[in-house]
């Protein structure tokens, strides 16, 4: 243990001493978590972040659109909705995400879903207990909640709950913030239905997948999944005309990242480019007019010809800004969407269906 650790260690025992007392009160049925009369499924982590939960969210979204009819198990977008809590907005309590909402309103992750998903509802309230009973109140016939970054949120009960574990930073091998990142102490995933190892390389063998699971120790209740992380075609953040651009060795790309973790990112494009040169700030960066014009200083003195600006999905919310935009917009800056595929894709929806068709609905008392 370095001294950094050393010094920083009696403050990470503070706070495992907290958080192990909230739980011990939830788990005593002291603090009360509610349930609600539709399924909600929570999605978080142990960490503070960089396991991909609003890739996971997404990927569910497209998953659960494609479950057969099972039992009275059918969900379609216009039923569904997203409930996040909207971190690094200016803003405070309950907000529906629309077309015309702004990251800096609503937080980046959201407005990014905004993009995608058209008739999902997708809202931002800090107060999960606050923002379902609101978009119950905004259309009655929503049955169904995805709550990102929700795990520690233990006021809602969810009807299926599932930790995301980044696979190069598992939370076994995890300590307690400051000294690491987790949130809480390792034991809390016993709370999981269901667990994935995310960042997975494809090439992992099954030799390795039996290993982290037995690392893991899963409860029998639990299941263990691993996800990987699929690179898409690069799109232009401003310019429509430059669609179709692709990176080749010829490209000096300087990457700009605001994200809990670029590593991954960053060697994926440095297989395909000339040079890559990093701007890298901390995940939910806002950034500043002046640290864009660095940027593009820095881009300016680049000497290929063929050069371009690359971030990811989640930064290009944040260079929507009027005074962002009008010195980006006739520069050649692209993102890089990213989806997440779980292997053993059939394995998966099985134990959702398994898990969301035997959970008992809350059905609240009728008043006369």
């Amino acid at each position: 243990m370095n001294r950094a650790r050393i010094l920083l260690y009696p403050l990470s025992v503070v706070y495992r001493v907290v958080i192990a007392v909230r739980n011990t009160l939830f788990d005593g049925g002291i603090l009360k978590s509610q349930k609600f009369p539709i399924w909600v499924i929570s999605v978080g982590n142990l960490s503070v972040g960089g396991t991909g939960k609003s890739p996971h969210i997404e990927y569910l979204l497209r998953l659960l659109g494609k479950l057969p009819e099972y039992k009275n198990l059918k969900f379609s977008p216009e039923h569904t909705a997203i409930l996040s809590r909207g971190y690094g907005r200016n803003t405070s309590g309950f907000l529906e995400v629309t077309e015309n909402s702004t990251a800096q309103e609503v937080g980046d992750e959201p407005m990014q879903m905004r993009w995608k998903f058209k008739d999902v509802h997708i809202a931002v309230d800090e107060n999960r207990v606050k923002g379902i009973n609101k978009l119950l109140e905004i259309n009655k016939d929503i049955n169904l909640v995805l709550l990102d970054d929700a795990f520690q949120h233990r006021y809602v009960k969810s009807s299926l709950s599932i930790l995301l574990t980044n696979f190069h930073r598992p939370f076994y091998e995890d300590s307690m913030m400051p000294t690491g990142t987790l949130r809480e102490p390792k034991g809390g995933y016993r709370r999981a239905d269901i667990i994935i190892v995310t960042r997975t390389p494809n090439e992992l063998l099954d030799v390795e997948k039996k290993m982290i699971v037995k690392k893991i120790n899963p409860y029998p209740h639990q299941k263990v999944f691993f996800s990987s992380v699929i690179y898409q075609d690069m799109t232009p953040v401003y310019d429509a005309e430059l669609i179709g651009k692709k990176i080749t060795k010829d490209t000096s790309v300087v990457l700009l990242t605001g994200i809990a973790n670029a590593n991954d990112f960053r060697k994926h494009v440095q297989k395909a480019a000339k040079e890559v040169i990093h701007i890298n700030y901390p995940d939910h960066h806002w950034y500043s007019l002046v640290e864009i014009m660095k940027m593009i200083d820095i881009f300016n003195n680049v000497q290929s010809e063929d050069k371009i600006i690359l971030t990811t999905e989640k930064d290009a919310a944040r260079l929507h800004q009027a005074s962002i935009t009008e010195h980006l917009e006739k520069l050649p800056v692209f993102y890089t969407p990213i989806q997440v595929k779980v292997k053993d894709e059939e394995a998966f929806q099985a134990e959702i269906i398994r898990q969301l068709g035997s959970y008992q609905l809350y059905k609240p008392i009728q008043r006369v």
